[in-house]
C-alpha cells in the first residue's frame, strides 16, 4: 500500500501532474478522470483506491514514462509485486462488500451477527479457491495470472502460500474480534424466536444484573400459550417482508421498532422475557448512528451559521438524526391562516 500511496500522492497531490494525468486519461478515452486519494480514517478508502490504481495501471506507466520517474518504482514491472497488488484489491473489494452491507440504520445485531457469519464462511471459500488456483473470486488476479507468465515463475508456489497465509490471518483475526457475539448468538435470537427457544441454550452472562430468576418458569409458560406464540410468528412474516425490502429496493425500515412493538404487547405476567428482550434490543450493533452524528455535526458547524447556541444546535442535530417524518399538509391545515379571524 506505501508504494500505491506514495505514486497516488505524486500524480494527485501536485495541482500540474494531476492536470497532466487527467488529460492523459481523457486522451486515451479512459472511463475514469483521476485516481483516489487514500484515507485512512475511511472504511471503504482502501480498497476504493487499489482498484481505481489498478484499472488505471496502464496509464499510470505511461504517465510515469513521460515524466522520466519509471525508474523508481521498478515494482510496477515486478509480476510478484503486481500479483499481490491484484490479490489485495480483491481483497478489499470483499471487505468493502461486507462494510457496506454493515452501515447503514434499522439493523439489529441478528442481522450484523448473520453478516459476520456469513463473510467468516466466504472467506473458508477464497481459501480453497486459492489453494484449487481457480480464482473465481479474484477476478483482478485472474485477469493478470492469465496475462502474465506467474505460473512458469520459481515463486508462484511462494506467492500462493503467502495469499492462503492473508486470508488465514483474516479467518483468525475475524474469530477472535468477534467471539463474543459467538457465545451470544442462540441468545440474541430470543427476541425472534422465543416460542422455539430452549432455555439451556441461553447465555445469562452479561445480563445477570436483569434480576430474571423467574425466566425459566415464564418461558414455559409462554411457550404453552398459542395466543402469544402466534404473535411472533406474525411478527416473522412481517419482518421477511421488511428485509425482502431492504435487499431488493434499497428500503430501510425500522426492525427494532416490529419487534419492540410485539414484545410491549406482552402483558407484565411475562417481565422476565420482557427484559431480557429489551436488554437485547438495546445492543448497539454497530457504530454507524455514531458516526452518522458526527459526521452531521461537522455539517451544522458550518462557517455560514447564524446561531452558536446549544439550543439550535441540540435542535438541528435532532432535526438530522431523527427518522419522525411530519405531515405537513395535515400540521398547516390545523393552522389558522388569518389572525384577526
Amino acid at each position: 500500500m506505501a508504494v500505491v500511496t506514495k505514486i497516488v500522492n505524486l500524480i494527485s497531490a501536485q495541482a500540474l501532474n494531476k492536470r497532466k494525468f487527467d488529460a492523459l486519461l481523457d486522451e486515451v478515452n479512459s472511463v475514469y478522470n483521476g485516481l483516489l486519494m487514500y484515507n485512512n480514517v475511511r472504511w471503504l478508502s482502501r480498497g476504493s483506491v487499489l482498484e481505481r490504481f489498478v484499472e488505471c495501471l496502464e496509464e499510470i506507466r505511461l504517465f510515469l514514462q513521460n515524466e522520466g520517474k519509471i525508474e523508481q518504482y521498478p515494482q510496477l514491472f515486478d509480476v510478484m509485486w503486481l500479483s499481490k497488488l491484484m490479490f489485495f484489491t480483491d481483497i478489499c473489494q470483499h471487505l468493502n462488500t461486507l462494510n457496506v452491507k454493515l452501515q447503514g440504520t434499522n439493523k439489529t445485531i441478528i442481522v450484523m451477527i448473520d453478516l459476520i457469519r456469513a463473510f467468516e464462511a466466504k472467506l473458508q471459500v477464497f481459501r480453497n479457491d486459492i489453494i484449487a488456483k481457480n480464482y473465481k473470486y479474484f477476478p483482478y488476479l485472474k485477469k493478470y495470472i492469465n496475462e502474465s507468465d506467474i505460473h512458469e515463475t520459481t515463486n508462484a508456489e511462494n506467492i500462493t502460500e503467502e495469499f492462503i497465509s492473508v486470508i488465514d490471518s483474516s479467518i483468525k483475526e475475524f474469530s477472535t474480534r468477534f467471539s463474543p457475539f459467538k457465545e451470544l448468538s442462540e441468545t440474541v435470537k430470543f427476541i425472534m424466536y422465543p416460542d422455539v427457544t430452549t432455555f439451556h441454550t441461553l447465555n445469562f452472562s452479561q445480563f445477570d444484573w436483569l434480576e430474571i430468576e423467574d425466566f425459566e418458569m415464564q418461558l414455559i409458560d409462554f411457550q404453552s400459550s398459542s395466543i402469544w406464540i402466534q404473535k411472533f410468528i406474525d411478527m416473522r412474516k412481517e419482518l421477511e417482508l421488511i428485509e425482502t425490502e431492504r435487499l431488493t429496493s434499497n428500503i430501510s425500515k425500522d426492525a427494532n421498532n416490529k419487534i419492540l412493538e410485539t414484545w410491549n404487547a406482552l402483558p407484565e405476567t411475562f417481565n422476565c422475557l420482557k427484559k431480557l428482550a429489551h436488554a437485547i434490543l438495546t445492543v448497539f450493533s454497530s457504530t454507524y448512528a455514531c458516526e452518522s452524528l458526527f459526521s452531521e455535526m461537522n455539517n451544522i458547524k458550518d462557517s455560514v451559521r447564524n446561531r452558536l447556541t446549544d439550543e439550535s444546535s441540540s435542535a438541528c442535530i435532532l432535526l438530522k438524526v431523527t427518522s419522525y417524518n411530519p405531515n405537513i399538509s395535515q400540521l398547516s391545515s390545523n393552522l389558522q391562516q388569518q389572525k384577526s379571524h
